[in-house]
């Protein structure tokens, strides 16, 4: 059973004519004839009454007439919508993002891509490095903005940029009037970072294991907010991106710069939606 032949079939039984409904379909009479003809034998059943001098539905004809119409609109819909979507009319985009993702260049990035695609809806999933290269995997998410530095082979990377680590510390603690400062300066203080499975943390840590020690910390946390609470009640000093620090903390540069690579995960060999390939070229005409 062809969606052809059931177009075929509505239209004889609204025009009570093969001769008219093959007009009306720009098809030849013997192409519709045959097409109904074909229906009736695969269904096993006579559609229409050719003894009368119009083509009148039988009771089965008309049981199926019934059953027809609901398919062809429910085509119809599908075809509307899978329109939509392609036109990015609407849709869906599921983005997995860590906890830095509150860098600036991608809360400007998120707004310029709603501007352009005000009817695709951005629904997001907070994680870790790890727990986002899963999630793409899986295909639980369209696309994950992380921290390159623990790839995973089964995903592609498009870089976007990259943010300097800065310290952070009170107006009150002893650091404030530094203009920068060094990382084995931090070895004694309390530090407060992020919990143990953040990539951020991981790449921090690796930093002091340069200098054949580690650091002190005093608590950690999966919220950046929460840590710069802590921070700015002088409960101990983090390392974060410069883009993430506010006018609450005083931000010291290092004297040797440490900087981290924002990218756009997607796994590879994935058939992107509309929407996604949308945010990915978008991505890359920004950033790229």
């Amino acid at each position: 059973m062809e969606l052809r032949q059931l177009e075929y079939f509505l239209m004889v039984s609204k025009t009570n004519s093969f001769t008219r409904a093959a007009e009306r379909l720009y098809v030849s009479q013997p192409a519709v004839t045959n097409a109904i003809r074909s229906l009736e034998e695969e269904l096993g059943i006579q559609l229409f009454d050719r003894n009368q001098k119009q083509a009148i539905l039988t009771t089965e004809g008309q049981v199926f007439c019934k059953h027809v119409e609901n398919i062809m609109r429910g085509v119809s819909t599908t075809i509307f919508e899978i329109n939509e979507l392609k036109n990015l009319n609407n849709g869906v985009l599921t983005l997995a993002i860590t906890p830095i993702a509150g860098t600036r260049p991608i809360p400007m990035f998120l707004k310029m891509f709603k501007k352009q695609y005000p009817n695709i809806k951005l629904s997001f999933i907070e994680g870790n490095v790890p727990e986002i290269q899963t999630l793409l995997i899986e295909d639980k998410a369209d696309l994950g903005i992380v921290i390159l530095g623990d790839n995973n082979i089964l995903l592609d990377y498009t870089r976007l940029g990259s943010q300097e680590l800065v310290v952070c510390c009170s107006k009150e603690h002893c650091f404030q009037r530094k203009n920068s400062i060094e990382l084995s300066e931090l070895v004694n203080e309390p530090l407060i970072l992020l919990t143990q499975n953040c990539l951020l943390r991981k790449l921090i840590i690796k930093e002091f294991e340069r200098l054949n020690t580690l650091p002190q910390i005093a608590f950690e946390s999966n919220h950046i907010q929460t840590i710069k609470s802590l921070v700015a009640c002088n409960a101990g000093l983090t390392i974060l991106p410069q883009d993430l620090c506010d006018t609450s903390l005083i931000t010291i540069p290092l004297n040797t710069p440490v900087m981290i690579d924002i990218a756009i995960a997607i796994k590879k060999n994935k058939a992107l939606s509309h929407a996604a390939q949308a945010f990915l070229d978008l991505a890359k005409e920004t950033f790229v």
